[in-house]
């Protein structure tokens, strides 16, 4: 697969670092597996944030002492 020169707009070969016209280094392709695994960690800890239960709304409440009348 070519691609061209952003620089010069000549064609250069996919495993070519420089352009072969001008010189010019060629910008390195990202690779897609590490940007997505740590775009699915950060998502998971955002989520685990968001769906964390609130302290104050699960504290435990004193029971009400029952009497002998009301056995």
């Amino acid at each position: 697969m070519n691609g061209k020169c952003k620089s010069c707009g000549a064609q250069v070969s996919a495993h070519a670092k420089t352009c072969a016209g001008c010189g010019a280094a060629l910008a390195a392709k990202t690779k897609l597996l590490p940007l997505a695994a740590f775009m699915l960690i950060v998502i998971l800890i955002i989520q685990s944030y968001i769906s964390k239960p609130d302290d104050t709304e699960s504290e435990a409440k004193p029971a009400v002492p029952v009497s002998s009348a009301a056995q």
